[in-house]
């Protein structure tokens, strides 16, 4: 094992262009549409706006071949291979399917499940500060953006989902970035940029975040072993809760916020939620649960195929563990979903006691799969497939020299 990594540190490594590869993806809903906007507005090389995003990926993926062909094994391409199959096998087998998959097959194949390779290649040491400057320009970009629609006369959505998943990954990295720093600027930053989320009306996104800053805190509290640290924290934890379960409070500091965003123009959504006592209410999501518990009933064993759910009621189920059965049917589903929670209990185990890794894993099973769990879905979810990549790199990194996620 010693041997392993002095040869996997010692090895000579050019991770620039992945490095921008990755800056690019992690922006290419946020700052990357601003910088096309840009280029939109330019004499003589407008005509290169719709071709700035895509080619941008191209070609630093092509730069990172080098890089890919150190880590990807052929397993990933297997996995690969397995995804077109699925969805090649869902058009013949289930007819339903052929509309939703003839539109979105690019989506699944070419945006989404690629990101698998930028997960089982990626290198938390060569991207750390790349990803915090990424996400500082990302949150800061969509809000100026947000002030320019306002100033420029536009009505905003009352409930801008897309946006707010998009900033998302952004925020909760300021979050670890902040953790990891443990100086007061970082937190500063974290906590004012983390507070955009609000303006979005939507409640999915800051549940994500709650649930990974009271990981953390757990983390932290576990790993401190310190009696007065560990008290401390739960004061703090106590006063959230006191805050939080009054509801006198809860409801003035709804109203004062409600007021505060309706002024500026910004969407008031979450805070009326609050003030109609209907923050934890979702008819829509147990509607679609119902419809989506009858349909995996009546067809339990092999289920309909992918992007079934969206011929059958519209929509995905919200849920991805009803997804996948209905999908693929109880067994096949209930085995993905094993696989998935099996990856996922390895990744936390192996980086336990790395801080930097630890909570950095954390992060996306925070965001992901809670995420997945009340909305999205995962055949599109380019973050879903990046995130099982990754897991593989880290059951790899201890053992082979194609391990990149833990080089120090």
């Amino acid at each position: 094992m010693g041997a392993s990594r002095s040869l996997m540190t010692n090895q000579p490594y050019n991770s620039i262009a992945f490095r921008v590869l990755v800056a690019i993806l992690w922006t290419q809903y946020t700052v990357m549409p601003l910088i096309k906007a840009v280029i939109e507005r330019l004499p003589y090389v407008n005509f290169l706006a719709e071709l700035f995003i895509p080619m941008s990926i191209i070609l630093s993926a092509m730069a990172c071949l080098p890089w890919f062909l150190r880590h990807i094994r052929g397993g990933d391409v297997g996995f690969y291979i397995g995804a077109v199959l699925v969805v090649l096998f869902s058009m013949v087998i289930h007819p339903i399917t052929v509309d939703y998959l003839q539109e979105d097959w690019w989506r699944i194949l070419v945006a989404a499940v690629p990101m698998y390779f930028i997960g089982v290649s990626f290198s938390l040491k060569d991207c750390k500060n790349d990803l915090f400057w990424c996400s500082v320009f990302s949150v800061l970009g969509m809000f100026i953006f947000r002030l320019y629609l306002l100033n420029s006369g536009r009505e905003l959505e009352n409930d801008d989902m897309d946006a707010a998943y998009r900033m998302l990954p952004s925020i909760m990295y300021l979050i670890h970035y902040a953790y990891m720093k443990r100086k007061p600027i970082y937190y500063i930053i974290a906590a004012v940029l983390s507070t955009i989320i609000f303006i979005f009306g939507t409640r999915g996104p800051i549940l994500c975040i709650l649930v990974y800053v009271s990981a953390l805190i757990l983390y932290i509290t576990v790993k401190s072993g310190s009696k007065k640290r560990i008290l401390l924290i739960t004061l703090g934890i106590g006063v959230v809760l006191v805050i939080f379960s009054s509801d006198t409070l809860f409801v003035q500091f709804a109203s004062v916020f409600s007021k505060l965003f309706g002024r500026m123009g910004f969407s008031t959504r979450i805070f009326d939620f609050i003030l109609a006592g209907d923050i934890a209410q979702s008819k829509g999501r147990e509607y679609l649960a119902k419809q989506a518990i009858a349909a995996i009933i009546e067809n339990p064993a092999w289920g309909y195929g992918i992007t079934a759910d969206r011929a059958m009621f519209g929509i995905y189920p919200h849920n991805i563990v009803l997804e996948l059965w209905c999908q693929y049917g109880v067994l096949i589903g209930t085995t993905v979903v094993i696989a998935i929670m099996v990856l996922t209990i390895i990744a936390l185990v192996k980086t336990f006691k790395n801080k930097r890794e630890f909570t950095f894993v954390l992060l996306f099973v925070s965001m992901i799969f809670v995420k997945l769990m009340i909305s999205g879905t995962y055949t599109t979810e380019s973050y879903f497939y990046f995130t099982l990549g990754l897991f593989i790199n880290i059951a790899r990194s201890n053992f082979s020299l194609r391990g990149s996620f833990s080089r120090r």
